[in-house]
């Protein structure tokens, strides 16, 4: 069986459309916005819990398993109720996911995004 045959060389590659390209854009932002987000909520969890940043990571997977929610959106509630940015929505993904998480406990509340340091 033989390779398909390559284009001539002479022939310019196909441009993809810009709208295309904002898609992708917006799609990687998305991605760095969410990888650092898990990374924060492993330290929360790791911090919280008292255990190794691969138990938290396993923590995190097991909660999104067992809730039936991504678990760059488990990442996200857990570090928007922890620095005071969450919203109502957020408020509310809380209460599902704290049934999933260790008996120890994560914070039912929101903060009030105040600093108790004086």
């Amino acid at each position: 069986m033989s390779a398909p045959p390559c284009p001539p060389a002479d022939e310019p590659a196909p441009a993809a459309p810009a709208e295309a390209l904002r898609d992708e854009v917006s799609q990687l932002h998305e991605a760095v916005r969410s990888q650092r987000d898990i990374g924060m909520a492993i330290g929360l969890v790791s911090a919280s819990y008292h255990c190794s940043t691969e138990q938290a990571w396993r923590t995190l997977l097991r909660v999104s398993q067992d809730s039936n929610t991504k678990v760059r959106t488990v990442a996200a509630v857990l570090v928007a109720t922890h620095d005071g940015t969450a919203d109502a929505d957020d408020v509310a993904a809380l209460g599902r996911l704290t049934d999933h998480l260790p008996a120890s406990g994560w914070p039912a509340s929101a903060r009030t995004g105040e600093d108790p340091a004086p």
